[in-house]
């Protein structure tokens, strides 16, 4: 005998064979169920009757949502799971699983058919439909890993989840909502710039003790390596690659990218000769840990980054005598200047951007870009993977 259904997902009729040998009373559920088929489908109930080799009637298998979803329905064998909800992206069900014993004549009994995938759909939509659901993106840079948060990425951002919100004019200071609230940073720029990034993004600062929590060191933060900025250039392949002193302050990768990092964007943090904004934070020493201040870090880390009025002691305009480290996103010349993780110090943690030029933090001045900067940071992923 052959049995026909309707394909609720594809709008058309399809021959489908059924198992030999059916007894009549199976035949006479089948009918049955026939005659109210419409009632069944309207009530979201989608999978067929049918009769298993020997004879006997079965169950319903997989039920794909097919009035709620879009997704077909299974042919019955014994039991198969249920379909996907209803306005999500229905898959339509498993099929029926095949039992032990054969039929009279010797044939399997081969389960149910699988019920067919649906697209997502609204909730009550019979025939399906995309649901205003977005497709999934792929992060198309998986080796992306390294770049400092660019003055217009970073003024621009909306408050987070724990980062405040920064003046457009003026920056964060050194206010960043603690280290997950840089890290938060790190991550909405990033994924902005590389969607489908689904990386851990970490800010390369350190914190101190100073609250009671357990001090941290920024070298500690990033991963082994390898790191590489959005065009696929390698900042450093190890960690050993990325301390300053294996290069003369800067790391041992691309000597391009070495002499000019980039920003979350691919694009060079300084975008002309006019511009001196290489200035960035990272609470951090020459070795990416824990800048000394003299007052267990909490002045070099704005107590533990969420403080924008913390003052340190006032240095002078070459750099020296301030409590707050920097380091250098692009190197001054090719004998000074050069160290990107701590160069020298500024005097306190305000906010305000300051990329005229001039050399140091001038005393009195307790701005984050007060000697040449906008209170930038570092920002590495882990478990980059390098480019193909």
């Amino acid at each position: 005998m052959r049995v026909q259904r309707r394909s609720v997902a594809r709008g058309r009729w399809h021959s489908v064979n059924s198992m030999a040998n059916v007894t009549p009373q199976c035949r006479e559920r089948f009918r049955s169920f026939r005659l109210f088929r419409p009632v069944f489908f309207l009530a979201g109930l989608g999978g067929v009757w049918g009769c298993g080799s020997d004879g006997s009637s079965t169950t319903p298998g997989a039920l794909g949502d097919a009035g709620l979803g879009g997704g077909a329905s299974a042919m019955a064998g014994a039991s198969g799971s249920s379909g996907a909800p209803s306005g999500g992206a229905p898959t339509g069900g498993s099929g029926g699983a095949p039992t032990a014993s054969g039929g009279s004549e010797g044939q399997p009994d081969v389960g149910g058919l699988a019920g067919s995938s649906g697209s997502s759909g609204d909730p009550g939509a019979p025939d399906g439909g995309t649901g205003g659901m977005e497709p999934e993106v792929s992060d198309e840079r998986p080796f992306f890993s390294f770049f400092v948060t660019s003055q217009a990425g970073m003024f621009g951002l909306p408050a987070g989840e724990l980062a405040p919100a920064p003046s457009a004019t003026d920056g964060y200071g050194g206010n960043l909502g603690g280290l997950a609230g840089a890290d938060e940073i790190c991550t909405t720029l990033a994924r902005a710039s590389n969607p489908g990034d689904g990386k851990t993004w970490r800010a390369f600062l350190s914190t101190s003790a100073f609250d009671g929590s357990a001090a941290v060191d920024a070298i500690d933060r990033i991963g082994p390596g390898p790191w590489y900025d959005y065009n696929g250039l390698l900042f450093a392949a190890t960690l050993d690659d990325a301390l300053p002193g294996s290069n003369n302050g800067r790391p041992d990768g691309d000597p391009q990218l070495s002499g000019m990092f980039t920003d979350e964007n691919g694009e060079d943090i300084r975008p002309s000769q006019q511009i001196d904004n290489h200035d960035t934070l990272t609470g951090s020493g020459q070795n990416g840990r824990l800048f000394d201040d003299g007052e267990g870090g909490r002045i070099a880390t704005c107590e533990n980054w969420t403080s924008s009025t913390v003052r340190g002691d006032e240095g002078n305009m070459f750099g020296d005598g301030g409590q707050v480290p920097v380091g250098h996103s692009w190197p001054r010349s090719n004998n000074n200047g050069r160290n990107w993780i701590q160069d020298h110090t500024i005097n306190g943690c305000e906010p305000g951007a300051d990329i005229d030029g001039g050399a140091g933090a001038p005393s009195g001045d307790f701005r984050v870009g007060a000697g040449g900067g906008y209170g930038g940071i570092y920002c590495f992923a882990l478990g980059a993977v390098a480019p193909q």
